[in-house]
């Protein structure tokens, strides 16, 4: 009887989340609304199945996930040289200085480390904002700041890969948030001051991730329970490593979505450790995503080598009409088959497109008044086929999501992995206070320009 009336609460749950989702209704309305549901349905569940929850989120705990972590532990080199290496990508060449090993080693992991941070930040970096914009249609970047042009852009450039080169990441998002908060008042000021659109104008400098809301709903679920097996993994891997006995393992709802792993490491147990086995246990979690995403966006290039064939024909309307708008044919003929300067000047033409028929007037030199894109190039890649769809977007995500994690989880903030890491590293308890305080003020700060829209 009880599984009968748990598979109602689910379906019934699913159903009230689905029809939500496809109204018209603003996306925090909508947000609002199914977390209240969730919350409801996960009650509900847990006294049906006699487990506790606190506001619809159930801890579904299990032995497994501990006795795969003391499996894994036994390659114990590997993982603390896998974790001296996260100190390297967390601190770059300033981690030579926290890093217990002998100098050879040391230089070894920071040059291993800079190789990584180079591919990540010219290869993997500057293709997650595209990639999350227009692949998922999340309302990214845009407006002042969002970006630089000119001779500057390339010194830019320079600076903040000899930033992270000499800091690491951890120097990267603490300034980058700095910085950008310093812009952010600059334009609040203005407003205020001046009766300026300096703060419409300006991009919100942190965005939060809904599926269901700004990404895809089981495609974004499925990457965040990748990312939190990941980074919980790692830190049970090396608390297993560090004699910290794992009070419990297993699995998180939401109502009922799975939303991650976890671990519960005796942290009573893990303060009585030596700093380097705390370090060691605390990067793991940053470390392993930063690592899983360049292994995912070199599957995200294999797929679409690999798929190329099977990708829509199409081009992607970067100005000029709606956003998200892909013209396919021109007066029925598909685009990829348009003979050079096809129509002539203030001519009539039929665009096809995703949104339906469009008719427009071409210009005096028979242009569009119009920039696009080929849809053969990501991130401006589409499949019709809904299981290619599918993988595309989970590994997007997987890959995009990873980095911003791994990097925004070094932030010096409360409950961060970045707070913990800065108080073992630097024994002076008013510095670190300091920045704490700093780096939430200009975390707050980031957020200002939501409330100007």
């Amino acid at each position: 009887m009880d599984n009968v009336k748990l598979f109602a609460v689910i379906l019934l749950t699913a159903i009230a989340i689905w029809a939500i989702v496809q109204t018209d209704l603003a996306p925090t309305v909508k947000f609002i609304a199914s977390i209240a549901i969730l919350a409801i349905a996960g009650e509900i569940i847990a006294r049906i199945a006699k487990l506790h929850s606190d506001w619809g989120l159930i801890l579904l705990r299990t032995q497994k996930g501990i006795d795969i972590a003391q499996g894994l532990a036994k390659r114990e080199k590997f993982w603390n040289l896998f974790a001296d290496f996260g100190l390297a990508l967390a601190y770059g060449i300033l981690s030579f200085f926290i890093i217990k090993r002998s100098v050879k080693e040391r230089i070894g992991l920071i040059f291993s480390a800079l190789i990584t941070i180079t591919v990540l930040l010219v290869f993997v970096s500057p293709t997650i904002l595209p990639f999350l914009s227009y692949t998922l249609g999340m309302p990214i970047g845009g407006g002042r700041a969002a970006h630089m042009e000119g001779s500057g852009d390339q010194i830019m450039s320079f600076a903040i890969l000899g930033m992270v080169y000499l800091g690491g990441f951890a120097a990267f998002i603490t300034l980058s948030l700095l910085m950008y908060a310093f812009i952010v008042v600059s334009a609040v000021a203005s407003t205020l001051i001046f009766g300026t659109t300096a703060i419409a104008d300006t991009a919100p400098g942190l965005t939060l991730i809904l599926p269901g809301i700004n990404i895809p709903l089981f495609e974004g679920l499925l990457a965040l329970i990748i990312i939190l097996l990941v980074h919980e993994g790692s830190h049970a891997i090396l608390s297993v490593i560090g004699k910290i006995p794992i009070l419990s393992s297993g699995v998180a709802f939401f109502g009922i979505i799975p939303i991650g792993a976890f671990v519960e490491p005796d942290e009573k147990r893990l303060a009585t450790k030596s700093n380097e086995v705390q370090k060691r246990v605390v990067v793991a979690g940053s470390a392993a995503n930063l690592v899983t995403s360049i292994f995912f966006f070199l599957l995200l290039l294999a797929f679409l080598g690999t798929t190329d064939s099977f990708k829509e024909k199409g081009w992607y309307v970067l100005s000029g009409m709606d956003n998200g708008t892909i013209i396919y044919e021109i007066n029925g003929i598909p685009v990829e088959n348009l003979p050079e300067n096809y129509t002539a000047s203030n001519a009539t033409i039929n665009l096809t497109t995703n949104h339906g028929l469009v008719e427009r007037i071409a210009n005096e030199t028979g242009g569009y008044d119009i920039s696009y894109i080929p849809m053969d190039y990501a991130p401006f890649t589409q499949y019709e086929n809904p299981i290619l769809s599918f993988i595309f977007k989970t590994l997007v995500l997987v890959f995009a999501l990873n980095f911003i994690i791994g990097v925004v989880n070094l932030l010096p903030l409360p409950f961060f992995d970045g707070m913990r890491l800065l108080e073992l590293s630097v024994n002076n308890k008013r510095f670190t206070d300091f920045v704490m305080y700093l780096v939430l003020a200009a975390f707050l700060s980031n957020m200002l320009p939501w409330f100007f829209k």
